[in-house]
This record gives structure tokens, sequence and C-alpha cells, in this order.
């Protein structure tokens, strides 16, 4: 065997592939050297002629495992979730304490991409395939349209057992004695809503996937002294008259109750509808005349549970505008059309919603208005 010849084969191959990001492999040459000479007596056969390229990686991968484990791929999934139905995982503390912000988050983003409302519980246990607390009754009181309930405590530390799913698990979350939680209500085997109570931070965040597919996501407010912190004003709040109209229409859906009203003002209650997940009401205030293109209330209802991440990320940016709004203006570009413009205290890109006077007079949103 020409051993110089062989390493100096392999040196110019490996150094144009497996190689090419080390600065120096003379080390690693040498460890190959000396494990070639401890071998030299043992004869290898080879029933495929092999090239000194092909020897030189599976030398590399005897010596340098790093190397191949930084090329390769891993897929992370919720604790004890599975990217695809009928795997299942088992959680790792270990790998994701409840101290790791970004686990956490990541679990929570995966959560939200794979549940949806109407799954059955069979889904749900190929989705989430971990220990979960059964309870005909979690303590909340009310009537939130469920019949059963699961609970899940995801990245507890050793020992933790919650006892009280009525209310959040504020103090235990941002002790980091559990990561997250998810609170499963079901209606009929089929799952209605669900919470994922998290920590990041020194905050606690509540996501709430309500049962006609609306999402919320918010700050918990844990009081400081026993005060809590004051609610933000926005230029989208409703003045008491307002607030009246608004309920009014929510639950009569007449448009003459629009009567009087600048397209600034439905606007104003459109994304109070949204703040609330009143999808009915959203409907109401888009124009429906003839020639429209519109879908109908019942296609508009399903397809919000179809797209969780993307009422999660509608969410979101409703949620920047009211605390970022610092300015509404109108700009009548006909007697029928307008624009209306919303500006951002941090000076991003400002936010148009196109608007339409229907044939009845009364001014609506148009179909994608928000452009």
């Amino acid at each position: 065997m020409n051993l110089d010849k062989l390493l100096e084969e392999f040196k110019e191959s490996a150094d144009r592939t497996l190689l090419r990001e080390m600065d120096d492999t003379t080390g690693l040459e040498e460890r190959i050297r000396m494990n070639i000479e401890k071998k030299g007596k043992k004869r290898f056969r080879f029933i495929y002629p092999v090239s000194a390229a092909l020897v030189a990686v599976v030398l590399v991968i005897g010596f340098t495992p790093y190397l191949l484990q930084k090329e390769s791929t891993s897929t992370h999934t919720p604790n004890g979730t599975s990217a695809e139905p009928g795997t299942h995982q088992k959680p790792d503390p270990k790998a994701h304490p409840a101290s790791d912000d970004q686990a956490i988050m990541e679990t929570v983003d995966e959560i939200v991409g794979v549940l949806r409302v109407g799954m059955t519980q069979d889904q749900i246990k190929d989705k989430v395939s971990m220990t979960y607390t059964a309870m005909d009754d979690y303590g909340a009181g009310g009537d939130d349209g469920a019949d059963e309930y699961w609970g899940y405590s995801i990245f507890a530390k050793e020992g933790y057992e919650r006892k009280d799913w009525a209310m959040i698990e504020t103090e235990g979350l941002l002790k980091r004695d559990v990561g997250l939680e998810l609170l499963v209500g079901w209606k009929d085997k089929k799952l209605h809503w669900y919470t994922v109570s998290y920590v990041q931070g020194k905050d606690v965040y509540l996501f709430k996937m309500n049962s006609n597919g609306t999402v919320n996501e918010d700050v918990v407010d844990v009081p400081q002294d026993g005060t809590q912190t004051p609610v933000a004003t926005s230029v989208f709040d409703l003045k008491p008259e307002e607030q009246d109209r608004y309920y009014n229409y929510m639950y009569e859906k007449k448009d003459e109750l629009l009567r009087g009203l600048s397209p600034i003002d439905v606007l104003k209650l459109y994304v109070k509808a949204q703040q609330e997940g009143q999808l009915e009401m959203q409907y109401a205030l888009h124009i429906e005349d003839d020639g429209s293109e519109k879908p109908t209330p019942e296609q508009y209802l399903e397809d919000m549970k179809k797209d969780p991440v993307g009422a999660r990320n509608s969410w979101k940016q409703l949620k920047k505008m009211q605390e970022l709004a610092s300015d509404i203006t109108l700009e009548q570009t006909s007697d029928k059309e307008a624009v209306v413009w919303v500006a951002f205290k941090d000076n991003s890109d400002k936010v148009a919603y196109k608007m339409q006077k229907n044939k009845q007079g009364f001014w609506k949103l148009s179909w994608m208005a928000r452009q």
C-alpha cells in the first residue's frame, strides 16, 4: 500500500468536499496515517472498485463525526407531539427545559399549526401523544359549550402537578416549574376550543382558539402589589354611543343602524368585531351588492376554522394596529369609494382599507379591503 499516495489523493478529494471548511487538516491526516499503520497487517477485500475519495470519506466518518452532525438535519416537534400522524415521540425534559424560551415558543407555534376546531380525540392523540388529565368540569363555571376537558402540562419539572385548571398557573409558569399548559375543550368528542398558557421572559401569555376559529393572544396581566396595569388607549376605541351602536348592530345586523356613519366610523366597528371574534358581524360589514365577489356566509365561517396560523397572524396585525396606530385619515376617491389610512407611531408603512358605499347609501368594507 502506498500510504503517502493514498493520503495525497484523500486530501485532494476531501478538500473539495467534506473538508472544504477546515483550515488545517494536518492533524486529521496524521490520525488517519496512524490508524492505517495500526491496521496495516489486516487485509481488506473490496468487491467493487473503491476510489481513494470514498476511502477518505469512511476514514473521516471514523475520526470526525462532528462534521457530519453539523450537516445533518433534525425536526423539533412539540413535547410529545409528532409532525406526522401516528408518529409518537416521548418528551425529553432535558433537551427542552422550562427555562428555554425558544423551545417553548416553537412548541406553541407547532401546537397552533396542528390543532384545528373539529378534530376528533383520536386525531389529537396522534398529534399530542403525551399524558393528559381528563375532566368533566375543570372548575371555571359558566357555559363554554364544551362537555369534556383535557389538560396537558408540557416541559414540567419532575413532581409538578396541576391541581386547579380553572385559573392560569401564572406562579408555576413564572417560576419555570412548567413551560406551557394546554387545555382542550371537547364537544361530542370533537375539539371545540383550546387555550395555551406559556411563559416568555418575565411575562405569561394566553393564546385561545375559539370555537368559531378566531383567536386571541395577549399578555396575562399579573397584578403587582394588588394593582393591575391600566388598559392602554387606542385611536380605535369606541365612545359610549358608538359602543351602543356596535352591540345593536352585532345582534340585529340591520344596515339602517349604519346610517350617517363615515367610512372611518364603519372601520372602527369592524376592528371592534375583529377584537371580539364576531365573524358574523365582520361578514355583515362587507359590501354585498350584486357583482361584488364575495364568499357565502358558510364559506366565510368555515374557512376561518381551516387556517389557525392565518387567524393568529391576523390577530397580531390587529394588536399592532390597536397599540401603535397614531392617526386615522380618510381619502375620498369618488362618491362611492374611499380609502381609510392608518398611520403608526413607529413610522412603519401605513395600512389602507378600501371602502365602498352600497346601493342603500351605507359605507361597507370591500372584500380584501386591507391594502
